[in-house]
Protein backbone atom coordinates (compact mmCIF):
# COMPACT_ATOMS: atom_id res chain seq x y z
CA UNK A 1 0.00 0.00 0.00
CA UNK A 2 1.38 3.41 -0.91
CA UNK A 3 -0.73 6.27 0.75
CA UNK A 4 -0.99 9.96 -1.48
CA UNK A 5 -1.26 12.37 0.93
CA UNK A 6 -3.44 15.38 -0.65
CA UNK A 7 -4.23 18.85 0.65
CA UNK A 8 -6.68 20.80 -0.60
CA UNK A 9 -9.78 22.99 -0.03
CA UNK A 10 -13.65 22.67 -1.03
CA UNK A 11 -13.97 26.06 -2.61
CA UNK A 12 -10.41 25.01 -4.92
CA UNK A 13 -11.44 24.47 -9.02
CA UNK A 14 -7.95 22.97 -8.79
CA UNK A 15 -8.42 20.88 -6.04
CA UNK A 16 -11.51 19.63 -7.78
CA UNK A 17 -9.93 18.82 -11.11
CA UNK A 18 -6.60 17.72 -9.49
CA UNK A 19 -8.17 15.14 -7.47
CA UNK A 20 -10.02 13.65 -10.94
CA UNK A 21 -6.86 13.64 -12.41
CA UNK A 22 -5.06 12.01 -9.86
CA UNK A 23 -7.82 9.13 -9.65
CA UNK A 24 -7.01 8.54 -13.09
CA UNK A 25 -3.92 8.03 -12.61
CA UNK A 26 -4.47 6.02 -9.38
CA UNK A 27 -6.51 3.29 -11.52
CA UNK A 28 -4.59 3.42 -14.39
CA UNK A 29 -1.32 2.42 -12.41
CA UNK A 30 -3.11 0.16 -10.18
CA UNK A 31 -4.32 -2.15 -13.67
CA UNK A 32 -0.87 -1.86 -14.87
CA UNK A 33 0.97 -2.83 -11.34
CA UNK A 34 -0.83 -4.32 -9.15
CA UNK A 35 0.07 -2.22 -6.39
CA UNK A 36 -2.43 -0.42 -4.16
CA UNK A 37 -3.05 3.51 -3.50
CA UNK A 38 -4.78 5.00 -0.64
CA UNK A 39 -5.97 8.69 -1.12
CA UNK A 40 -5.61 10.81 2.46
CA UNK A 41 -7.55 13.85 2.15
CA UNK A 42 -5.40 16.80 4.62
CA UNK A 43 -7.48 20.04 5.33
CA UNK A 44 -6.49 23.54 4.11
CA UNK A 45 -8.55 26.46 4.45
CA UNK A 46 -8.30 29.28 1.56
CA UNK A 47 -9.63 31.82 3.51
CA UNK A 48 -9.49 30.73 7.20
CA UNK A 49 -10.98 34.11 8.50
CA UNK A 50 -14.21 33.44 6.31
CA UNK A 51 -17.27 34.48 8.38
CA UNK A 52 -19.59 30.95 9.58
CA UNK A 53 -22.28 31.54 7.26
CA UNK A 54 -20.38 32.74 4.16
CA UNK A 55 -20.24 35.65 1.62
CA UNK A 56 -21.86 36.50 -1.23
CA UNK A 57 -20.18 34.82 -3.67
CA UNK A 58 -19.76 37.67 -6.47
CA UNK A 59 -18.62 40.21 -3.68
CA UNK A 60 -16.26 37.69 -2.21
CA UNK A 61 -14.54 37.43 -5.57
CA UNK A 62 -15.00 40.88 -6.45
CA UNK A 63 -12.90 42.12 -3.78
CA UNK A 64 -10.46 39.02 -3.91
CA UNK A 65 -9.50 39.28 -7.97
CA UNK A 66 -10.62 43.07 -8.16
CA UNK A 67 -12.84 42.81 -9.88
CA UNK A 68 -16.05 40.53 -11.10
CA UNK A 69 -14.86 40.62 -14.94
CA UNK A 70 -11.39 38.92 -13.63
CA UNK A 71 -13.28 36.34 -11.28
CA UNK A 72 -15.43 35.26 -14.50
CA UNK A 73 -12.20 35.01 -16.49
CA UNK A 74 -10.70 32.76 -13.84
CA UNK A 75 -13.75 30.80 -13.89
CA UNK A 76 -13.72 30.20 -17.56
CA UNK A 77 -10.10 29.01 -17.32
CA UNK A 78 -11.15 25.70 -15.06
CA UNK A 79 -14.66 25.43 -16.79
CA UNK A 80 -12.15 24.63 -19.95
CA UNK A 81 -9.97 22.64 -18.06
CA UNK A 82 -12.47 20.57 -15.89
CA UNK A 83 -14.34 19.77 -19.40
CA UNK A 84 -11.50 17.64 -20.37
CA UNK A 85 -11.90 15.78 -17.19
CA UNK A 86 -15.38 15.10 -17.20
CA UNK A 87 -15.99 17.85 -15.08
CA UNK A 88 -19.50 20.06 -14.60
CA UNK A 89 -18.82 23.52 -13.06
CA UNK A 90 -22.04 25.35 -12.72
CA UNK A 91 -20.81 28.39 -11.18
CA UNK A 92 -23.87 30.46 -12.30
CA UNK A 93 -25.86 28.17 -9.21
CA UNK A 94 -23.31 29.00 -6.49
CA UNK A 95 -24.83 31.89 -4.65
CA UNK A 96 -22.10 32.36 -1.74
CA UNK A 97 -18.60 31.25 -1.07
CA UNK A 98 -18.41 29.52 1.83
CA UNK A 99 -16.57 28.79 5.33
CA UNK A 100 -14.87 25.30 4.86
CA UNK A 101 -14.14 24.59 8.24
CA UNK A 102 -17.17 22.07 8.86
CA UNK A 103 -17.14 20.68 5.78
CA UNK A 104 -13.29 19.33 6.02
CA UNK A 105 -15.14 18.09 9.78
CA UNK A 106 -16.99 15.97 7.94
CA UNK A 107 -14.23 14.68 5.51
CA UNK A 108 -12.51 14.03 8.58
CA UNK A 109 -15.87 11.84 9.77
CA UNK A 110 -15.94 10.12 6.83
CA UNK A 111 -12.48 8.71 7.13
CA UNK A 112 -12.46 7.80 10.59
CA UNK A 113 -16.10 5.94 10.17
CA UNK A 114 -15.48 4.23 6.88
CA UNK A 115 -11.94 5.68 5.52
CA UNK A 116 -13.55 7.38 3.03
CA UNK A 117 -12.44 10.97 3.64
CA UNK A 118 -11.13 11.19 -0.15
CA UNK A 119 -14.67 9.67 -1.46
CA UNK A 120 -16.45 12.58 0.80
CA UNK A 121 -14.28 14.93 -0.14
CA UNK A 122 -14.63 14.22 -3.76
CA UNK A 123 -18.71 14.33 -3.27
CA UNK A 124 -18.39 17.57 -1.47
CA UNK A 125 -16.48 19.57 -4.23
CA UNK A 126 -19.22 17.72 -6.79
CA UNK A 127 -21.89 19.29 -4.29
CA UNK A 128 -20.27 23.30 -4.92
CA UNK A 129 -18.95 23.15 -8.28
CA UNK A 130 -21.12 21.23 -10.19
CA UNK A 131 -24.47 21.64 -8.16
CA UNK A 132 -24.09 24.77 -6.85
CA UNK A 133 -24.48 23.34 -2.80
CA UNK A 134 -23.79 25.50 0.17
CA UNK A 135 -20.84 23.00 1.48
CA UNK A 136 -20.80 25.10 4.67
CA UNK A 137 -24.22 24.53 5.85
CA UNK A 138 -24.70 22.48 8.57
CA UNK A 139 -28.11 20.95 7.07
CA UNK A 140 -26.48 20.61 4.10
CA UNK A 141 -23.33 19.01 5.03
CA UNK A 142 -25.40 16.45 7.24
CA UNK A 143 -27.76 15.36 4.41
CA UNK A 144 -24.77 14.73 2.39
CA UNK A 145 -22.77 12.91 5.10
CA UNK A 146 -26.23 10.57 5.92
CA UNK A 147 -26.74 10.20 1.72
CA UNK A 148 -23.12 8.91 1.72
CA UNK A 149 -23.63 6.46 3.95
CA UNK A 150 -22.55 7.81 7.74
CA UNK A 151 -26.20 7.19 9.61
CA UNK A 152 -28.41 9.31 11.15
CA UNK A 153 -27.42 12.21 13.44
CA UNK A 154 -24.23 13.39 11.32
CA UNK A 155 -25.44 16.89 12.51
CA UNK A 156 -24.73 16.16 16.20
CA UNK A 157 -21.92 14.06 15.16
CA UNK A 158 -19.89 16.88 13.41
CA UNK A 159 -19.53 19.02 16.17
CA UNK A 160 -17.41 15.95 17.71
CA UNK A 161 -14.31 17.65 19.24
CA UNK A 162 -12.02 15.21 18.17
CA UNK A 163 -13.20 16.63 14.60
CA UNK A 164 -12.08 19.47 15.29
CA UNK A 165 -8.70 18.20 16.53
CA UNK A 166 -8.46 16.66 13.51
CA UNK A 167 -8.54 19.39 10.90
CA UNK A 168 -6.76 21.55 13.33
CA UNK A 169 -3.74 18.96 12.95
CA UNK A 170 -3.88 19.12 9.13
CA UNK A 171 -3.91 22.75 9.07
CA UNK A 172 -0.75 22.93 11.48
CA UNK A 173 1.03 19.94 9.37
CA UNK A 174 -0.07 22.47 6.24
CA UNK A 175 2.12 25.05 8.27
CA UNK A 176 5.01 23.42 9.08
CA UNK A 177 5.62 22.50 5.66
CA UNK A 178 5.41 26.17 4.69
CA UNK A 179 2.04 25.42 2.49
CA UNK A 180 0.73 28.24 0.95
CA UNK A 181 -1.47 27.14 -2.28
CA UNK A 182 -3.57 23.96 -3.03
CA UNK A 183 -3.60 20.97 -4.39
CA UNK A 184 -0.72 19.17 -2.96
CA UNK A 185 0.13 16.04 -3.39
CA UNK A 186 3.05 14.04 -1.17
CA UNK A 187 4.38 10.67 -2.20
CA UNK A 188 7.01 9.41 -0.23
CA UNK A 189 9.22 12.34 -0.44
CA UNK A 190 8.11 14.24 -3.30
CA UNK A 191 5.77 16.85 -3.27
CA UNK A 192 3.66 17.69 -6.22
CA UNK A 193 2.12 21.34 -6.55
CA UNK A 194 -0.62 21.92 -8.70
CA UNK A 195 -3.14 20.11 -10.88
CA UNK A 196 -1.17 18.14 -13.02
CA UNK A 197 -2.11 16.47 -15.52
CA UNK A 198 -3.09 12.89 -15.59
CA UNK A 199 0.21 11.68 -17.59
CA UNK A 200 2.22 13.16 -15.51
CA UNK A 201 1.09 11.65 -12.21
CA UNK A 202 1.01 8.15 -14.00
CA UNK A 203 4.81 8.66 -14.39
CA UNK A 204 5.41 10.17 -10.96
CA UNK A 205 3.41 6.78 -9.67
CA UNK A 206 4.70 4.46 -11.94
CA UNK A 207 8.29 5.91 -10.25
CA UNK A 208 7.05 5.27 -7.26
CA UNK A 209 5.58 2.22 -7.67
CA UNK A 210 9.08 0.42 -8.87
CA UNK A 211 10.58 1.43 -5.27
CA UNK A 212 8.32 -0.62 -3.31
CA UNK A 213 9.95 -4.15 -2.34
CA UNK A 214 7.84 -6.96 -3.88
CA UNK A 215 5.75 -7.97 -0.55
CA UNK A 216 6.73 -4.90 1.15
CA UNK A 217 3.64 -3.09 3.46
CA UNK A 218 3.56 0.51 3.36
CA UNK A 219 2.00 2.37 6.29
CA UNK A 220 2.34 6.26 7.24
CA UNK A 221 5.18 6.56 4.38
CA UNK A 222 7.06 3.66 5.72
CA UNK A 223 7.47 0.46 4.18
CA UNK A 224 9.01 -3.03 5.62
CA UNK A 225 8.66 -6.04 4.74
Amino acid sequence: MVNLDVFSDLICPWCYIGGRRLQKAVDIVQERTGLEFRIRHHAFELNPTMPVAGMDRRAYRSEKFGSWERSRQLDAGTVLAGRDEGLVFDYEAIARTPNTRAGHRLIALAERESGQGAAMADRLLVAYFSEGQDVGDIAVLARLGEESGLGDDVAARLEDPALETAVREDEQLAEYLGLRGVPLLIVGDEAINGAVTTEALVEILERHATQVPDGAACEDGVCSP
